[in-house]
């Protein structure tokens, strides 16, 4: 829990917290290529996590406490196996296989592939989020609000984060007419919503075990899963 150092205090650091997502979420989306993601993550965890300290918020707090990392991979391993287990079989149906593969697996290479889901997903996506959404965030918001409240906020920004990655993937989509004005914005706005929605799924696991290990785990599993099996799909013009 967040230690006696003063609710203004803690209010500057939520809102510094706020800051530096937005930073964050700019620079890795508008300026840093793809190859900086993992840098710029392992950057904005440090920042975050020396403000929730500052604030502070002990490890336990932040879902990073040594005595719940065994209850974290396991909740978190049930979850992997759930998630890609469901992103193969949706593979399986041909309209929901339009959804996973698109025009940005074109001509990625094996390397590339095993890059972004070994690397990339796992460090500069899934962990570095998590570590955001479901730790920093979550714990220093618990100094004001219920775990309800709390969930429900870190989840509602979490949604407003893939704005950015919601407009990039409607120039490679492969559906017809997707992209165009109204419907792209009705689609960017759904993502928005089902991710916010899945926030809110993270922080149960978060919750429920006491560490980010799990969401970080069912997080890797849904973007891991995708990439891969959308990559394979291209790969074999299974579409």
């Amino acid at each position: 829990q967040i230690q006696s150092r003063g609710l203004g205090d803690v209010y500057k650091r939520q809102v510094l917290i706020v800051v530096v997502l937005f930073c964050w979420n700019v620079l890795a989306n508008l300026v840093i290529p793809d190859l900086g993601a993992v840098p710029v993550a392992i950057s904005g965890m440090v920042v975050l996590i020396v403000l929730a300290r500052r604030a502070g918020a002990g490890w336990s707090s932040l879902g990073l406490g040594r005595a719940s990392l065994g209850a974290g991979t396991r909740l978190g391993g049930i979850a992997f196996f759930i998630v890609t287990a469901g992103v193969v079989i949706a593979a399986l149906i041909p309209p929901l296989r339009e959804f996973l593969g698109d025009d940005r697996f074109i001509g990625v290479e094996l390397g590339e592939m095993l890059y972004e889901t070994l690397l990339r997903i796992p460090i500069g996506t899934a962990l570095g989020e998590e570590l955001a959404f479901r730790g920093v965030l979550f714990g220093v918001l618990l100094a004001w609000f219920s775990p309800l409240r709390a969930a429900l906020i870190s989840s509602a920004l979490f949604g407003l984060w893939h704005v950015l990655p919601g407009i990039e993937a409607l120039e490679t989509t492969t559906v017809p007419g997707l992209a165009s004005g109204l419907l792209g914005a009705l689609s960017v706005t759904v993502q928005v919503i089902v991710t916010a929605g899945v926030g809110m799924v993270f922080c149960w696991l978060r919750f429920r075990s006491g560490s980010i290990i799990a969401p970080v785990l069912a997080h890797w599993a849904i973007n891991g899963a995708a990439f891969v099996v959308g990559w394979l799909i291209v790969e074999n013009g299974w579409i």
